[in-house]
Protein backbone atom coordinates (compact mmCIF):
# COMPACT_ATOMS: atom_id res chain seq x y z
CA UNK A 1 0.00 0.00 0.00
CA UNK A 2 2.80 2.42 0.18
CA UNK A 3 4.30 1.47 -2.99
CA UNK A 4 7.16 -1.34 -1.67
CA UNK A 5 7.77 -4.54 -2.73
CA UNK A 6 7.88 -7.97 -0.35
CA UNK A 7 11.23 -9.83 -0.53
CA UNK A 8 12.89 -6.62 -1.31
CA UNK A 9 11.89 -3.73 0.74
CA UNK A 10 10.33 -5.38 2.98
CA UNK A 11 11.80 -9.37 3.56
CA UNK A 12 10.54 -12.41 5.45
CA UNK A 13 10.08 -15.64 5.02
CA UNK A 14 6.22 -15.84 4.82
CA UNK A 15 5.00 -15.81 1.55
CA UNK A 16 2.91 -13.83 -0.57
CA UNK A 17 -0.05 -14.45 0.45
CA UNK A 18 -0.67 -12.97 3.89
CA UNK A 19 1.15 -9.75 2.25
CA UNK A 20 -2.61 -9.73 -0.01
CA UNK A 21 -4.77 -10.09 2.75
CA UNK A 22 -3.25 -7.45 4.54
CA UNK A 23 -3.30 -5.01 1.02
CA UNK A 24 -6.84 -6.13 1.08
CA UNK A 25 -7.64 -5.16 4.39
CA UNK A 26 -5.87 -2.15 4.70
CA UNK A 27 -7.03 -1.06 1.34
CA UNK A 28 -10.63 -1.41 2.51
CA UNK A 29 -10.71 -0.54 5.76
CA UNK A 30 -7.71 1.82 6.05
CA UNK A 31 -4.73 1.10 7.87
CA UNK A 32 -5.01 0.82 11.85
CA UNK A 33 -5.40 -1.68 14.40
CA UNK A 34 -9.34 -1.30 13.77
CA UNK A 35 -9.52 -2.77 10.52
CA UNK A 36 -7.07 -5.88 11.89
CA UNK A 37 -9.82 -6.96 14.29
CA UNK A 38 -13.09 -6.56 12.18
CA UNK A 39 -11.18 -8.41 9.39
CA UNK A 40 -10.38 -11.24 11.52
CA UNK A 41 -13.29 -11.32 13.79
CA UNK A 42 -15.41 -11.79 9.90
CA UNK A 43 -13.09 -14.69 8.91
CA UNK A 44 -13.43 -16.60 12.24
CA UNK A 45 -17.14 -16.23 12.36
CA UNK A 46 -17.18 -17.56 8.64
CA UNK A 47 -14.98 -20.67 9.93
CA UNK A 48 -17.51 -20.77 12.75
CA UNK A 49 -20.13 -21.18 9.81
CA UNK A 50 -18.72 -23.60 7.35
CA UNK A 51 -18.43 -25.50 10.47
CA UNK A 52 -22.26 -25.43 11.07
CA UNK A 53 -22.53 -26.22 7.59
CA UNK A 54 -20.47 -29.19 7.09
CA UNK A 55 -22.27 -30.73 10.26
CA UNK A 56 -25.54 -29.55 9.89
CA UNK A 57 -27.02 -32.94 7.57
CA UNK A 58 -24.86 -35.54 9.78
CA UNK A 59 -25.02 -34.19 12.65
CA UNK A 60 -27.47 -31.75 12.56
CA UNK A 61 -28.29 -31.46 16.23
CA UNK A 62 -25.10 -30.32 17.58
CA UNK A 63 -24.21 -28.33 14.54
CA UNK A 64 -25.49 -25.48 16.48
CA UNK A 65 -23.21 -25.95 19.49
CA UNK A 66 -19.94 -27.34 17.88
CA UNK A 67 -19.60 -23.71 15.58
CA UNK A 68 -20.16 -21.67 18.78
CA UNK A 69 -17.85 -23.88 20.85
CA UNK A 70 -15.46 -23.55 17.63
CA UNK A 71 -16.08 -19.30 18.52
CA UNK A 72 -15.72 -20.36 22.34
CA UNK A 73 -12.63 -22.09 22.38
CA UNK A 74 -11.24 -20.47 19.25
CA UNK A 75 -11.18 -17.15 22.12
CA UNK A 76 -9.52 -19.18 24.70
CA UNK A 77 -6.38 -19.81 22.65
CA UNK A 78 -6.18 -16.56 20.72
CA UNK A 79 -4.97 -14.17 23.72
CA UNK A 80 -5.13 -11.37 21.96
CA UNK A 81 -2.83 -12.90 19.01
CA UNK A 82 -5.58 -11.60 16.49
CA UNK A 83 -3.87 -11.07 12.94
CA UNK A 84 -2.00 -14.14 12.59
CA UNK A 85 -1.82 -16.37 9.39
CA UNK A 86 -3.55 -19.45 11.30
CA UNK A 87 -6.82 -17.35 11.43
CA UNK A 88 -6.99 -16.94 7.53
CA UNK A 89 -5.39 -19.92 6.33
CA UNK A 90 -8.03 -21.79 8.82
CA UNK A 91 -11.14 -20.23 7.25
CA UNK A 92 -10.09 -20.96 3.86
CA UNK A 93 -9.08 -24.54 4.65
CA UNK A 94 -12.24 -25.12 6.33
CA UNK A 95 -14.13 -24.08 3.29
CA UNK A 96 -11.71 -25.92 0.89
CA UNK A 97 -13.27 -29.16 3.31
CA UNK A 98 -16.87 -28.34 2.47
CA UNK A 99 -16.30 -27.72 -1.09
CA UNK A 100 -14.83 -31.05 -1.40
CA UNK A 101 -16.93 -33.39 0.67
CA UNK A 102 -20.14 -31.67 0.62
CA UNK A 103 -20.90 -29.15 -2.01
CA UNK A 104 -22.35 -29.28 -4.96
CA UNK A 105 -20.58 -30.52 -7.89
CA UNK A 106 -20.83 -27.71 -10.25
CA UNK A 107 -18.78 -25.69 -7.24
CA UNK A 108 -16.66 -28.48 -6.23
CA UNK A 109 -13.41 -26.74 -7.96
CA UNK A 110 -13.80 -23.93 -5.70
CA UNK A 111 -11.77 -26.77 -3.40
CA UNK A 112 -8.41 -26.65 -5.21
CA UNK A 113 -8.90 -22.53 -5.17
CA UNK A 114 -9.38 -21.99 -1.93
CA UNK A 115 -6.87 -24.56 -0.78
CA UNK A 116 -4.34 -23.63 -2.91
CA UNK A 117 -4.62 -19.64 -1.57
CA UNK A 118 -4.26 -21.00 1.96
CA UNK A 119 -0.64 -22.64 0.69
CA UNK A 120 0.47 -19.52 -0.09
CA UNK A 121 -0.59 -18.07 3.30
CA UNK A 122 1.52 -20.24 4.70
CA UNK A 123 3.12 -23.75 3.43
CA UNK A 124 2.15 -25.74 5.90
CA UNK A 125 -0.92 -26.48 4.73
CA UNK A 126 0.36 -28.75 2.18
CA UNK A 127 -0.15 -31.82 5.41
CA UNK A 128 -4.00 -30.90 5.26
CA UNK A 129 -3.82 -30.93 1.78
CA UNK A 130 -2.29 -33.73 0.86
CA UNK A 131 -4.24 -35.14 3.56
CA UNK A 132 -7.60 -33.82 2.21
CA UNK A 133 -6.89 -34.96 -1.61
CA UNK A 134 -5.73 -38.81 -0.49
CA UNK A 135 -8.96 -39.24 1.52
CA UNK A 136 -10.99 -38.34 -1.37
CA UNK A 137 -9.60 -40.34 -3.77
CA UNK A 138 -9.87 -42.90 -0.91
CA UNK A 139 -13.70 -42.25 -0.64
CA UNK A 140 -14.13 -42.82 -4.00
CA UNK A 141 -11.88 -45.89 -4.61
CA UNK A 142 -14.86 -47.91 -5.87
CA UNK A 143 -15.65 -45.46 -8.82
CA UNK A 144 -12.04 -45.47 -9.35
CA UNK A 145 -11.62 -49.14 -9.81
CA UNK A 146 -14.49 -49.36 -12.08
CA UNK A 147 -13.18 -46.22 -14.21
CA UNK A 148 -9.10 -46.39 -13.85
CA UNK A 149 -8.93 -43.60 -16.21
CA UNK A 150 -10.99 -41.56 -14.31
CA UNK A 151 -7.81 -41.26 -12.01
CA UNK A 152 -6.40 -38.57 -14.33
CA UNK A 153 -9.36 -36.43 -14.03
CA UNK A 154 -8.90 -36.44 -10.09
CA UNK A 155 -5.35 -35.67 -10.54
CA UNK A 156 -6.05 -32.75 -12.84
CA UNK A 157 -8.93 -31.48 -10.57
CA UNK A 158 -6.49 -31.60 -7.68
CA UNK A 159 -3.63 -29.77 -9.48
CA UNK A 160 -5.34 -26.42 -9.93
CA UNK A 161 -4.54 -26.64 -6.28
CA UNK A 162 -0.84 -25.28 -7.71
CA UNK A 163 -2.53 -22.14 -9.70
CA UNK A 164 -2.44 -19.39 -6.59
CA UNK A 165 1.34 -20.53 -6.39
CA UNK A 166 2.07 -20.70 -10.12
CA UNK A 167 0.32 -16.83 -10.73
CA UNK A 168 1.84 -15.15 -8.22
CA UNK A 169 5.28 -16.69 -8.50
CA UNK A 170 4.97 -15.31 -11.90
CA UNK A 171 4.26 -12.52 -11.04
CA UNK A 172 7.18 -12.03 -8.20
CA UNK A 173 9.41 -13.14 -11.01
CA UNK A 174 7.63 -10.67 -13.12
CA UNK A 175 8.79 -7.58 -11.09
CA UNK A 176 12.03 -8.95 -10.32
CA UNK A 177 11.76 -10.11 -6.62
CA UNK A 178 13.12 -13.81 -8.12
CA UNK A 179 16.26 -13.79 -5.98
CA UNK A 180 14.92 -12.90 -3.15
CA UNK A 181 12.05 -15.15 -3.64
CA UNK A 182 14.63 -17.99 -3.88
CA UNK A 183 16.56 -16.81 -0.73
CA UNK A 184 13.33 -17.51 1.39
CA UNK A 185 12.82 -20.65 0.06
CA UNK A 186 16.82 -22.04 0.83
CA UNK A 187 15.63 -20.82 4.68
CA UNK A 188 12.69 -22.72 4.71
CA UNK A 189 14.04 -25.88 3.57
CA UNK A 190 17.37 -25.40 5.23
CA UNK A 191 16.53 -27.05 8.59
CA UNK A 192 17.38 -24.04 10.45
CA UNK A 193 14.49 -24.59 13.19
CA UNK A 194 15.72 -27.19 15.96
CA UNK A 195 15.37 -30.69 15.39
CA UNK A 196 12.81 -32.34 17.89
CA UNK A 197 11.87 -36.01 18.14
CA UNK A 198 8.12 -37.44 17.73
CA UNK A 199 7.61 -38.34 21.37
CA UNK A 200 8.70 -34.06 22.16
CA UNK A 201 6.13 -33.27 19.53
CA UNK A 202 3.43 -35.41 20.98
CA UNK A 203 4.52 -34.24 24.69
CA UNK A 204 4.16 -30.44 23.56
CA UNK A 205 0.08 -31.18 23.44
CA UNK A 206 0.41 -30.92 27.05
CA UNK A 207 0.80 -27.38 27.49
CA UNK A 208 -2.45 -26.57 25.99
CA UNK A 209 -4.92 -29.60 28.08
CA UNK A 210 -8.07 -28.06 27.05
CA UNK A 211 -6.90 -28.59 22.77
CA UNK A 212 -5.39 -32.12 24.42
CA UNK A 213 -8.94 -32.89 26.47
CA UNK A 214 -10.86 -32.24 22.72
CA UNK A 215 -8.31 -34.25 20.67
CA UNK A 216 -8.86 -37.62 23.20
CA UNK A 217 -12.40 -36.86 22.69
CA UNK A 218 -12.65 -37.26 18.96
CA UNK A 219 -10.23 -40.17 19.26
CA UNK A 220 -12.18 -41.84 21.57
CA UNK A 221 -15.35 -41.44 19.66
CA UNK A 222 -13.58 -42.67 16.39
CA UNK A 223 -12.65 -45.86 17.78
CA UNK A 224 -15.98 -46.08 19.25
CA UNK A 225 -17.59 -45.69 15.59
CA UNK A 226 -14.70 -47.81 14.37
CA UNK A 227 -15.81 -50.93 16.41
CA UNK A 228 -19.11 -50.39 15.25
CA UNK A 229 -17.93 -50.71 11.43
CA UNK A 230 -19.60 -47.55 10.33
CA UNK A 231 -17.88 -44.36 10.29
CA UNK A 232 -19.58 -40.96 9.57
CA UNK A 233 -17.73 -39.31 6.67
CA UNK A 234 -17.17 -36.13 8.46
CA UNK A 235 -16.05 -38.30 11.58
CA UNK A 236 -13.08 -39.49 9.04
CA UNK A 237 -12.62 -36.40 7.66
CA UNK A 238 -11.43 -34.81 10.76
CA UNK A 239 -9.61 -37.40 12.48
CA UNK A 240 -7.43 -37.36 9.50
CA UNK A 241 -7.44 -33.83 9.99
CA UNK A 242 -6.60 -33.48 13.02
CA UNK A 243 -3.57 -35.15 12.20
CA UNK A 244 -2.41 -33.79 9.33
CA UNK A 245 -2.75 -30.45 11.46
CA UNK A 246 -0.93 -31.69 14.25
CA UNK A 247 1.88 -32.12 11.63
CA UNK A 248 1.80 -28.87 10.04
CA UNK A 249 1.69 -27.18 14.01
CA UNK A 250 5.03 -29.30 14.82
CA UNK A 251 7.00 -29.29 12.16
CA UNK A 252 9.09 -26.47 12.51
CA UNK A 253 9.88 -27.72 16.04
CA UNK A 254 8.49 -24.50 17.30
CA UNK A 255 5.94 -25.15 19.79
CA UNK A 256 3.99 -21.79 19.57
CA UNK A 257 0.46 -21.28 20.96
CA UNK A 258 -0.78 -19.58 17.29
CA UNK A 259 0.53 -23.00 15.66
CA UNK A 260 -2.01 -25.04 17.08
CA UNK A 261 -5.07 -23.11 16.48
CA UNK A 262 -5.91 -24.78 13.13
CA UNK A 263 -6.55 -27.96 15.31
CA UNK A 264 -9.55 -26.84 17.06
CA UNK A 265 -11.63 -26.93 14.16
CA UNK A 266 -11.26 -30.47 13.25
CA UNK A 267 -11.40 -31.91 16.87
CA UNK A 268 -14.27 -29.85 17.82
CA UNK A 269 -16.09 -31.36 14.09
CA UNK A 270 -14.81 -34.73 15.42
CA UNK A 271 -15.15 -34.44 18.99
CA UNK A 272 -19.37 -33.60 18.53
CA UNK A 273 -20.02 -36.76 16.93
CA UNK A 274 -19.99 -38.44 21.05
CA UNK A 275 -23.30 -36.80 21.68
CA UNK A 276 -24.46 -38.35 18.74
CA UNK A 277 -23.30 -41.93 19.75
CA UNK A 278 -24.36 -42.04 23.35
CA UNK A 279 -28.12 -43.15 22.58
CA UNK A 280 -30.45 -42.74 25.80
CA UNK A 281 -33.95 -41.98 25.21
CA UNK A 282 -34.56 -38.51 26.57
CA UNK A 283 -31.09 -37.40 25.38
CA UNK A 284 -32.22 -38.50 21.82
CA UNK A 285 -35.39 -36.81 22.11
CA UNK A 286 -34.01 -33.32 23.67
CA UNK A 287 -29.84 -33.41 22.53
CA UNK A 288 -30.39 -30.03 20.62
CA UNK A 289 -31.48 -28.55 23.19
CA UNK A 290 -28.96 -29.79 25.70
CA UNK A 291 -26.25 -29.31 23.22
CA UNK A 292 -26.82 -25.26 23.09
CA UNK A 293 -27.66 -25.56 27.04
CA UNK A 294 -24.31 -27.42 27.23
CA UNK A 295 -22.27 -24.27 25.32
CA UNK A 296 -23.89 -21.74 27.31
CA UNK A 297 -23.60 -22.81 30.69
CA UNK A 298 -20.28 -24.47 30.46
CA UNK A 299 -18.30 -22.98 27.70
CA UNK A 300 -19.25 -19.48 27.75
CA UNK A 301 -18.16 -19.53 31.65
CA UNK A 302 -15.39 -21.00 30.50
CA UNK A 303 -14.85 -18.19 28.08
CA UNK A 304 -15.35 -15.56 30.41
CA UNK A 305 -12.46 -17.29 32.70
CA UNK A 306 -9.86 -17.34 30.15
CA UNK A 307 -10.91 -13.42 29.37
CA UNK A 308 -9.94 -12.66 33.01
CA UNK A 309 -6.39 -14.97 32.47
CA UNK A 310 -5.71 -13.03 29.50
CA UNK A 311 -5.88 -9.85 31.15
CA UNK A 312 -4.11 -10.71 33.64
CA UNK A 313 -1.66 -12.49 31.70
CA UNK A 314 -1.43 -8.86 29.74
CA UNK A 315 -0.60 -7.71 33.15
CA UNK A 316 2.58 -9.90 33.71
CA UNK A 317 3.63 -9.99 29.48
CA UNK A 318 2.34 -6.51 28.82
CA UNK A 319 2.73 -4.82 24.80
CA UNK A 320 6.11 -3.85 24.99
CA UNK A 321 5.77 -2.24 21.38
CA UNK A 322 3.15 -0.11 22.39
CA UNK A 323 4.11 0.84 26.20
CA UNK A 324 7.49 1.99 24.85
CA UNK A 325 5.46 4.02 21.96
CA UNK A 326 3.48 5.58 24.39
CA UNK A 327 6.65 6.48 26.70
CA UNK A 328 7.90 8.56 23.41
CA UNK A 329 4.47 10.07 22.84
CA UNK A 330 4.42 11.21 26.44
CA UNK A 331 7.83 12.78 25.69
CA UNK A 332 6.87 14.68 22.85
CA UNK A 333 9.05 12.73 20.53
CA UNK A 334 8.89 11.98 17.23
CA UNK A 335 11.98 10.09 16.55
CA UNK A 336 11.29 8.65 13.75
CA UNK A 337 12.71 6.59 11.52
CA UNK A 338 13.52 4.15 14.05
CA UNK A 339 15.11 0.92 14.09
CA UNK A 340 15.34 -2.30 16.02
CA UNK A 341 18.18 -3.74 16.01
CA UNK A 342 16.86 -6.56 18.42
CA UNK A 343 13.08 -6.69 20.09
CA UNK A 344 9.75 -6.47 18.90
CA UNK A 345 8.99 -4.96 15.13
CA UNK A 346 5.71 -4.34 16.09
CA UNK A 347 6.71 -0.89 16.71
CA UNK A 348 7.09 -0.01 13.20
CA UNK A 349 3.84 -0.50 12.54
CA UNK A 350 3.10 2.04 15.72
CA UNK A 351 5.08 4.66 13.97
CA UNK A 352 3.49 4.25 10.66
CA UNK A 353 7.19 2.81 9.34
CA UNK A 354 8.24 0.57 6.94
CA UNK A 355 11.72 -1.05 8.51
CA UNK A 356 14.77 0.65 7.38
CA UNK A 357 16.25 -2.56 6.79
CA UNK A 358 15.28 -5.36 4.35
CA UNK A 359 14.81 -7.58 6.89
CA UNK A 360 11.84 -7.62 9.56
CA UNK A 361 12.89 -10.34 11.92
CA UNK A 362 15.28 -8.25 14.32
CA UNK A 363 16.19 -11.18 16.25
CA UNK A 364 18.44 -12.95 13.69
CA UNK A 365 20.31 -10.36 13.64
CA UNK A 366 22.80 -10.42 16.90
CA UNK A 367 22.50 -14.06 16.73
CA UNK A 368 25.25 -15.46 14.72
CA UNK A 369 23.68 -18.93 14.38
CA UNK A 370 20.31 -17.39 12.96
CA UNK A 371 22.13 -14.49 10.94
CA UNK A 372 23.67 -16.99 9.20
CA UNK A 373 21.07 -18.68 8.26
CA UNK A 374 18.78 -15.90 7.46
CA UNK A 375 21.34 -14.76 4.98
CA UNK A 376 21.86 -11.20 7.35
CA UNK A 377 23.96 -8.88 4.89
CA UNK A 378 25.97 -6.92 7.96
CA UNK A 379 27.44 -4.83 5.66
CA UNK A 380 23.74 -3.69 3.97
CA UNK A 381 22.47 -2.92 7.56
CA UNK A 382 25.47 -1.43 8.34
CA UNK A 383 24.78 1.30 5.58
CA UNK A 384 21.21 1.33 5.85
CA UNK A 385 22.01 2.61 9.27
CA UNK A 386 24.11 4.64 8.54
CA UNK A 387 22.34 6.26 5.48
CA UNK A 388 19.23 6.35 7.34
CA UNK A 389 20.44 7.83 10.71
CA UNK A 390 17.77 6.60 12.84
CA UNK A 391 16.32 8.68 15.39
CA UNK A 392 15.77 5.67 18.34
CA UNK A 393 17.45 2.42 18.10
CA UNK A 394 15.70 -0.64 20.09
CA UNK A 395 17.80 -3.51 22.15
CA UNK A 396 15.87 -6.09 24.13
CA UNK A 397 17.05 -8.45 26.30
CA UNK A 398 20.40 -6.97 25.05
CA UNK A 399 22.93 -3.90 25.97
CA UNK A 400 25.32 -3.05 23.65
CA UNK A 401 25.94 0.01 24.88
CA UNK A 402 26.39 -0.69 28.73
CA UNK A 403 28.81 -3.88 28.52
CA UNK A 404 32.37 -3.64 27.28
CA UNK A 405 32.82 -5.08 23.92
CA UNK A 406 35.12 -7.62 25.59
CA UNK A 407 31.84 -9.48 27.22
CA UNK A 408 30.00 -10.26 23.74
CA UNK A 409 29.47 -14.00 23.53
CA UNK A 410 30.65 -15.90 21.29
CA UNK A 411 27.57 -17.07 19.36
CA UNK A 412 26.60 -13.89 18.96
CA UNK A 413 27.30 -11.52 15.43
CA UNK A 414 30.41 -9.72 16.65
CA UNK A 415 30.86 -7.44 13.45
CA UNK A 416 27.49 -6.12 13.54
CA UNK A 417 27.54 -5.83 17.37
CA UNK A 418 30.88 -3.88 17.47
CA UNK A 419 29.37 -1.60 14.81
CA UNK A 420 25.94 -0.79 16.79
CA UNK A 421 28.51 -0.66 19.97
CA UNK A 422 30.76 2.42 18.26
CA UNK A 423 27.13 4.03 16.35
CA UNK A 424 25.66 4.25 20.02
CA UNK A 425 27.94 5.65 22.16
CA UNK A 426 28.87 8.13 19.39
CA UNK A 427 25.62 10.02 18.44
CA UNK A 428 22.94 8.69 20.78
CA UNK A 429 21.88 8.60 24.50
CA UNK A 430 19.57 6.34 26.54
CA UNK A 431 16.59 7.04 26.98
CA UNK A 432 14.56 5.18 30.64
CA UNK A 433 11.16 3.18 30.06
CA UNK A 434 8.97 1.07 31.80
CA UNK A 435 10.97 -1.60 30.65
CA UNK A 436 14.66 -2.50 32.26
CA UNK A 437 15.74 -5.07 29.55
CA UNK A 438 14.25 -2.90 26.70
CA UNK A 439 17.16 -0.25 26.18
CA UNK A 440 16.02 2.46 23.90
CA UNK A 441 18.82 4.94 22.54
CA UNK A 442 17.26 8.44 21.05
CA UNK A 443 20.06 9.94 18.59
CA UNK A 444 21.48 13.64 20.21
CA UNK A 445 19.18 16.46 19.22
CA UNK A 446 15.87 14.52 19.04
CA UNK A 447 14.54 16.47 21.67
Amino acid sequence: MQGKLPYRDLWDIKPIGIYIIYAIIHGFLGFSIFAIRVSTLIVVVCSAYVIWLILRKSNRSFALGAGLGFLILFSYFLNGLSGNTELFYLCLEVIGVWFLFYGKKKYRFLSPLVLGFAFIIKYNTAFDILGFYLLHLYLRRKHIFKNPKSFVGYVLFYAITILPFFISTIWIFGVGLGDSFLETHKILFSNYAKKVTFVEKIVSLQTYPVLATIILIQLGTFFLYLGKKKIPKVLLVSFLWTITSFFAATWTGYFFEHYYLPMIAPAILGSSFLFRFVNVKYFFRYKQKVAIVFVIFILIPLAVIVRKRVIKLSKVYPDIAKEIFVDIQNANLDPRPVFVAKGTHGIYSLFKQIPINRVIQPGNFTDKTNAKAMFIDNEEIKDKISKSKPGLILFCDLDVLQNPITSFDSSWNQELLVFYYQYIRKDYYYFKTYFPNCHVYLRNGTL
